[in-house]
């Protein structure tokens, strides 16, 4: 059965100093959605709007930068700005990324996501001759960069004041960040977790496997509230080393099912899913759809079947939704919403979701406009 929703488009965050990108949305007990997002610097207003407007300038922008830092901003239902945006405390070494929100039942709000660690080129460069996985460049990015881990974060007071980052553990069966001295704190963290009926806390996170070199999707547990972790089962990996499984979001489907919608490598850019009867301990095997985009989303609308966004990066670029019932057959079947398509380039998406009682849902997520400037957007469904 197809629905069908109105649409409007409310900016959530927009600065052409700054580049915001990699949103997500939780909402309170009290109707009040948070919406958190990794917010960096933006050099190019400094070289003017001729520069960004040029060939040259319009998409030279880079997800790799030494203080880019998570950034919580409340909205209403509507998606209007109820307070400025609250610049997290960062991590005193590493660069936060990503930020993915979870409220629990209890209210206590969740952030978890992934840091960055910058060094200087000459650093970077001595780390990289031993083998040590270094990215970046020194002209494009200004700093070399260290995988620094994946963490998690709480709030207690609705998303005003927060923990320290709490990194995860060492991922089994890798190797450390830097052997001897640094771990590989749980791998790289951008999805949707899970509150199970008992209080566990399901969280994926992804990382290069060493057997064919293609990212794997790993699951970790909870069961303090996000205090600490421990790794709980490997969910996807190609053993014909041809797919890459990566950002993972996780939902609980309506007949108890742990559900793992992977953005892929090596498919085309096609949604892989994967299944779990037992909470995430045994995965069935994963499943390619034929369903275009990246990464995905997936909530549960007021009817119970799920509404899930993913980014487009194909032209027209823009974002994309369907409502599914995963019990009603492949989300191939259901029919796709485009949200929008009107992006002038393809650095878009990121969607999150986020539904409310009376059946709409909001859907943040990045753009570029016509400027130049990449900004977090949230568009308000409403059924018709």
């Amino acid at each position: 059965m197809s629905r069908s929703f109105s649409i409007e488009h409310r900016v959530v965050f927009r600065d052409p100093s700054y580049y915001a990108s990699f949103p997500s949305v939780a909402t309170r007990a009290d109707g009040v959605s948070l919406v958190a997002f990794r917010r960096a610097r933006d050099h190019r207003w400094l070289r003017g709007e001729e520069y960004r407007l040029s060939d040259n300038g319009f998409n030279n922008v880079d997800h790799l930068d030494s203080r880019s830092q998570a950034v919580v901003v409340p909205v209403s239902a509507d998606g209007g700005v109820l307070e400025p945006p609250l610049t997290l405390p960062p991590d005193a070494q590493a660069a936060d990324q990503d930020a993915s929100l979870l409220v629990l039942r209890d209210g206590r709000v969740l952030l978890t996501g992934f840091c960055w660690y910058p060094l200087p080129a000459k650093d970077g460069e001595a780390l990289r001759a031993r083998g040590i996985g270094v990215v970046g460049s020194p002209l494009k990015t200004g700093d070399l960069y260290l995988f620094w881990g994946a963490y998690s974060r709480v709030s207690d007071d609705g998303g005003r004041t927060w923990s320290e980052h709490r990194f995860l553990p060492q991922l089994p069966g890798q190797g450390e960040t830097v052997p001897g001295i640094r771990d590989l704190h749980g791998g790289a963290l951008r999805g949707r977790a899970v509150e199970t009926p008992d209080g566990t806390i399901l969280q994926a996170t992804y990382a290069h496997h060493p057997s064919n070199g293609q990212y794997a999707s790993h699951l970790w547990a909870s069961h303090d509230r996000g205090e600490t972790w421990e790794y709980r089962s490997i969910i996807a990996l190609d053993a014909e080393g041809k797919a890459g499984f990566c950002e993972t979001g996780l939902t609980l489907t309506a007949d108890g099912r742990l559900l793992a919608l992977h953005r892929t490598t090596g498919l085309d850019d096609h949604l892989a899913t994967s299944t779990s009867r037992d909470l995430g301990r045994t995965w069935e095997a994963w499943q390619e759809h034929e369903v275009v985009g990246h990464p995905y989303d997936a909530c549960a609308l007021a009817d119970g079947r799920l509404l899930v966004a993913y980014g487009y990066r194909h032209e027209p670029y823009g974002v994309r939704a369907r409502v599914w019932d995963p019990g009603a057959g492949d989300i191939a079947q259901a029919e796709e919403i485009v949200v929008r398509d009107d992006a002038p380039s393809g650095d878009v998406g990121y969607p999150w979701v986020t539904a409310f009682p009376d059946g709409s849902a909001m859907i943040v997520y990045y753009i570029c406009d016509d400027e130049g400037v990449r900004h977090v957007v949230a568009s308000v469904l409403t059924p018709e």
